[in-house]
């Protein structure tokens, strides 16, 4: 993993010097995908008529929703910002764009923030212990479904012991 160093960040393939490097770091293109072209063409017009058609409906305009939707827009793009990669053995060196970090709005930090989260599962939470404490939470828009629907939340309590129990260790 590439580590800051004086503005650059270096990283070692482990392969010797040569000529041409090893892989090809491939850039994602987050102008082009339509996510981006879409908060890019009408966020501003949605921010506009927020207050009128939705806010009755969703409540209020967050501030966080412009800071996340700007942060997305900035996401991978060489312009807002950048890291200069280079391998000590071979120097190949590269740009990495920096990412807005925004879980469940961008697509592409929030599927690292989920790798990464999956692999503490597998480290941390689901090490072979004798026993353990899982507690289950519902979001709350769920909850008063669940209030008068109480079969609902039965089966909502089984698929959470089920998928639990698959991921334990201890399951064949």
């Amino acid at each position: 993993m590439p580590s800051p160093e004086k503005g650059k960040a270096r990283a070692a393939c482990g392969n010797p010097p040569t000529d041409s490097p090893a892989g090809v770091y491939k850039p994602r293109r987050a102008r082009s995908s339509p996510l981006f072209r879409l908060v890019q063409d009408h966020f501003t017009d949605l921010h506009a008529v927020y207050e009128d058609r939705f806010a009755h409906i969703y409540g209020d305009w967050r501030p966080v929703v412009r800071e996340v939707a700007n942060k997305f827009l900035a996401c991978g793009i060489l312009d807002h910002g950048f890291a200069r990669v280079r391998c000590d053995s071979c120097a190949h060196e590269y740009l990495l764009a920096f990412s807005c970090k925004c879980r469940y709005f961008c697509p592409s930090c929030h599927a690292k923030r989920l790798a990464l989260w999956t692999l503490w599962l597998e480290e941390t939470l689901f090490s072979a212990v004798p026993q353990r404490q899982v507690v289950l939470t519902i979001p709350k828009r769920l909850r008063t479904w669940c209030l008068h629907r109480r079969k609902l939340l039965g089966d909502i309590a089984r698929v959470a012991a089920k998928s639990n129990h698959c991921g334990s260790n201890d399951h064949p």
